[in-house]
This record gives structure tokens, C-alpha cells and sequence, in this order.
């Protein structure tokens, strides 16, 4: 008997949505934080984060089964598998972003997410771009220079670890994109399940050929490597992938905006790491700009969502 397509389903409840969104901000906060408090390499931060992620919702789904609210097609299962291809690749260059430059700014540019959505929906969607964005857009872009060149004057190597950021930020956004089309027929415990498991082999062939070690590291680490996995990940990221069923992915990547502000304050808290004054107002006009942006596009998006 052919599987019945799930389709757009009901609104949910505003007030869960709320909640759902509040905890996926705060557990994404922390992300930042476990990562330089982890002492491991980059692609095994990445690949630890992933898998256990994976392994985590494996258990639910053996309950449950993979087919539960799922159609599976094959075109659900390529999106799926590119979309996990995306997101190893935007832990592989933002983690390694943590490494070269603060978290505030590594956080700050990785937020412009929102913009890269909207550029691959005018060139791959063939949707136009909405005037008032432009504001938004010059602004942003005026707050990345001002970071990045107050990163100049510090060490190429930060400078390099922003241009890592924003190259994650693209990543992420097309990890977006590919989740908003395949989450139409898949539930998100299969989805996520499938989009971790694809991003695990991405990053595990990586450490393997780099040489990355992926045991031996102290128990500190492993406690790291476990609450990055559990928090920011599987209940931050599985829950945005469960809110792409019923938000656009421009409005979902406006909701990650909160991550940079919560990083932020938690790195100066655990971490003891400031930020000087000119490089405040230049995070402060990149997340303006993000915000004018995005929110030029929410009205157009949730038109999108209804007619689709």
C-alpha cells in the first residue's frame, strides 16, 4: 500500500511554540561554549556532536518506527542526505572558527544565516528579493567589515576564523533550505535521524583522512563532547528542524539570531572573554542589519508557506 503523503499539518499551539523555540535558543547558546571547553580536535567535536545525536534518537525510532508521519520518497531521502552533507560542513567550518577568532564575533557571523537563506531563495527558487531588505543587507555587511577588520589588526588568524564563520553561515542556510522541502513528508525524528546520520559519515570519513584522532582524549572532553551532543544539538537543533514543518526557514533562521546574544553573555560569564568596545558596535550593526532583513522577509515567507 503506497505511503500517504503527510502534507502541511495544523498549526500548533502558540504557546508550545513559544516554549519550543525559547529552549532550542537557549540549548544552541551553549554550543559555543562546550566546543572550546572540549579539548579535541575540530571534525571531532563535529563528528562526536552528530553522532550521538544520532545514537541518541535511534532508540525512539526503534520504538516507534522510521515510517511514523513519514513518506518516504527518494527525493525526500536525497534532500535528507544533502542536507546532512550541509550541515557537516557548517560544523566543520564554524567549530573551527572558535578556534581563531571570540566567540561573540564567531557567533555574530555565523547569524547571517538569515541573508543566505534569502539569496538561494531568489536564485534557486526564482523567488525576488524584497526591496526593503537592502537597508538590512548594506547594514550587515558594513557590521561584518567593521568585525573583520578589527579582527585584521589583531592577527590574520582571527580574520581567517570570521571568513570560517560566515563560509558556516552558508552552510547552514542551505542545510535550511534542503530541511524546508524534505520536512513537507518526513517527520522530524526520521528526518533528523537521517540528516545526523548523513553528516556523521561525512565527518568521520573526514577524520579519517586527516588523521584525526578521535579517541584518547581526557574525561573532561568526553563530558563535553556528550553535552554538546544532547543539548545544543539534539534538543536545539532536532527541535528548529521540527519547527521547519510549520515556519519558513528565513523566520527559522531569524529565531537562531538569539544564539549569538546568548553565546555571548555566556562566554563572558564561563569564559571571562570581553569584547572591546568597537568590535560591540560593529556586532551590534551586523545583528541590526540581520534582523531589518530577515524581518523584511517574514510576511512574504508565511505567504509562501500557506500557498504551498
Amino acid at each position: 500500500m503506497p505511503k500517504r503523503e503527510v502534507g502541511h499539518p495544523a498549526f500548533p499551539n502558540p504557546l508550545l511554540l513559544a516554549v519550543a523555540v525559547i529552549a532550542a535558543v537557549s540549548s544552541i547558546s551553549f554550543a559555543s561554549i562546550f566546543v572550546r571547553l572540549a579539548d579535541a580536535p575540530p571534525a571531532a567535536v563535529a563528528a562526536y556532536r552528530v553522532s550521538i545525536a544520532m545514537a541518541a534518537i535511534a532508540p525512539y525510532l526503534a520504538w516507534k518506527g522510521m515510517g511514523e508521519k513519514t513518506s518516504w520518497t527518494l527525493r525526500a531521502f536525497l534532500l535528507s542526505a544533502l542536507s546532512g552533507v550541509f550541515l557537516a560542513f557548517h560544523f566543520l567550518f564554524w567549530i573551527r572558527s572558535l578556534y581563531m577568532t571570540s566567540v561573540a564575533c564567531s557567533a555574530a557571523l555565523v547569524g547571517t544565516i538569515p541573508l543566505f537563506t534569502a539569496l538561494f531563495s531568489r536564485y534557486f527558487r526564482h523567488e525576488p528579493l524584497n526591496r526593503s531588505m537592502n537597508p538590512g543587507l548594506f547594514l550587515a555587511v558594513s557590521g561584518s567589515a567593521l568585525v573583520a577588520g578589527m579582527d585584521f589588526t589583531l592577527s590574520t588568524t582571527a580574520l581567517l576564523g570570521d571568513i570560517l564563520a560566515i563560509l558556516g553561515a552558508v552552510m547552514a542556510a542551505a542545510y535550511l533550505e534542503c530541511g524546508r522541502v524534505a520536512r513537507r513528508s518526513l517527520g522530524a525524528a526520521p528526518y533528523a535521524f537521517a540528516v545526523y546520520g548523513s553528516a556523521a559519515l561525512v565527518l568521520l570519513a573526514s577524520c579519517a583522512a586527516s588523521n584525526t584522532p578521535l579517541t584518547g582524549f581526557t574525561p573532561q572532553t568526553y563530558l563535553f563532547l556528550v553535552l554538546l551532543a544532547l543539548i545544543p544539538q539534539l534538543i536545539g537543533h532536532t527541535t528548529f528542524n521540527w519547527t521547519l514543518r510549520f515556519l519558513p526557514p528565513t523566520l527559522v533562521a531569524v529565531l537562531i539570531l538569539g544564539e549569538p546574544v546568548g553565546a555571548t553573555i555566556l562566554a563572558w560569564v564561563l569564559l571571562g572573554e570581553t569584547v572591546s568596545l568597537p568590535k560591540a558596535a560593529g556586532l551590534l550593526v551586523l545583528g541590526t542589519g540581520i534582523l531589518i532583513a530577515s524581518m523584511s522577509l517574514r510576511v512574504q515567507d508565511q505567504d509562501d508557506m500557506r500557498s504551498s
